[in-house]
């Protein structure tokens, strides 16, 4: 039996993707304002938070893991885990020994609530709160209170997802898809701004179809850019179905949204494309590529790819490093293919060979690099604008362009969060070396 406490000192992970960790800075930032301490995960703390992953059932096997260690760092602590492998399977979760509460998609955002009940449990049992219908329709966000020292935030526009794909179990742990008020994001982008952050990232799961009333997401672009102080707008991961002519003359025409589009493709087979159930066959993609070239030649363009879908032949993967080859593509995102319980793609037959796809993978990988090189080196001996972050092991001051092309300077902490012009004259294959320009 744990020791009746008051909750003082809170710990967080997180597991999984970026949005995961924008939620769960987001609920970190709530507690700090109400006067509970962060401390960092796997050292003792009256609470420790994981936020799940379960995209793949090694994301599950992961959570669980991390669960475990959470419970050995903290024996006498309380343990909450949450997200969307509470939200799927938390029967799962319920059955580990030391857990305390298993809060699903929207009910995390609840957790300062069920405080209370953290600290006067008396059984060992854990306190589940999952909407166990599914039907997750409202839209919830907790305040994003930022902490201090970063340059960039996430802002949540969107939540969940109606496209169904064959591999994916995000619509069924996160819901239907479902906006933000303009309202809403436009008022925390400006409390934002205030805060100290030059740019902001746009995330959501599926954030093209977003959409308040008559307002579309190239609208809600629209009014963020002329937000006064904002210097940069970065769009995140979008559906290439979801990307008209009017957002991409809107990222040609304001210098505040980043020429940065982050397009996934999954695969250049047709035959695979259709296994995976995505919304657009291989033409329009081609097409996409041709509308970007002549409104925005110059932009940032990565891709997400799959490598050894249940069925992928041989002649099925080349077409794909064929269309990769055609494409301009700045960098690539590869993974493996994992299969997810409770997913269509699971059941499907003839499963490719592990190092079959460890193979692919790699191939792939090598090919993204010599792009990303290529890309990279379009912009030797030009002046580009860098927001700087960090500085680096290296002692060297790096921070990214609006086109997404990691530059390394000589320099030292001041440089943080300022944007200077710099000259770009190296090339490091992953970066760019320069030195600050004295044009303006």
């Amino acid at each position: 039996m744990k020791n009746q406490s008051h909750i003082k000192t809170v710990s967080f992970h997180t597991l999984g993707c970026k949005l995961n960790q924008s939620e769960t800075d987001a609920i970190a930032a709530d507690f700090k304002h109400n006067g509970f301490e962060i401390v960092p995960f796997r050292s003792t703390a009256d609470l420790t938070v994981i936020n799940t992953c379960t995209v793949t059932n090694e994301a599950d096997s992961k959570s669980r893991q991390i669960i475990r260690n959470a419970i050995k760092s903290s024996p006498q602590g309380r343990i909450v885990a949450m997200g969307c492998y509470a939200q799927i399977n938390p029967e799962d979760l319920s059955a580990i020994n030391g857990i305390d509460m298993v809060l699903g998609t929207n009910e995390k955002y609840r957790l300062l609530e069920y405080i209370t009940q953290l600290e006067t449990k008396v059984v060992d049992k854990p306190l589940v709160y999952v909407n166990e219908s599914g039907d997750i329709e409202n839209y919830r966000e907790s305040e994003f209170i930022s902490a201090t020292g970063r340059t960039r935030a996430y802002l949540k526009i969107q939540e969940g997802c109606d496209y169904f794909c064959s591999y994916c179990i995000i619509p069924f742990a996160r819901g239907k898809a479902r906006s933000r008020q303009i309202v809403e994001c436009l008022a925390e982008a400006k409390s934002l701004v205030d805060r100290g952050y030059r740019e902001l990232v746009l995330t959501g799961i599926n954030i093209g179809t977003w959409q308040d009333g008559s307002n579309k997401l190239v609208d809600l672009l629209d009014s963020l850019s002329i937000i006064p102080g904002l210097d940069r707008i970065r769009i995140s991961s979008i559906e290439p179905n979801t990307i008209s002519d009017d957002i991409l003359h809107l990222l040609a025409d304001r210098p505040t949204i980043c020429p940065h589009l982050h397009i996934p493709l999954q695969s250049g087979s047709p035959e695979v494309l259709n296994r995976m159930r995505r919304k657009y066959q291989l033409t329009e993609y081609f097409d996409l590529a041709d509308r970007i070239g002549n409104i925005v030649p110059d932009v940032a363009w990565g891709t997400d790819l799959i490598v050894g879908f249940p069925g992928e032949t041989e002649a099925e993967f080349a077409e794909t490093l064929a269309v990769v080859e055609q494409l301009p593509f700045s960098y690539l995102h590869i993974f493996r293919y994992s299969e997810r319980d409770g997913t269509i793609a699971a059941k499907l037959p003839n499963r490719v060979d592990f190092h079959v796809k460890k193979k692919r993978a790699s191939i792939l990988r090598e090919m993204g690099a010599k792009k990303k090189q290529v890309y990279n080196r379009r912009f030797l001996n030009t002046v580009q604008p860098v927001l700087f972050e960090m500085v680096g092991k290296d002692d060297l001051v790096s921070g990214m362009t609006p086109n997404y092309i990691r530059v390394k300077i000589a320099g030292d902490e001041s440089f943080k969060n300022k944007i200077c012009q710099v000259h770009l004259t190296k090339d490091c294959s992953n970066y760019l070396i320069g030195e600050i320009s004295e044009q303006p």
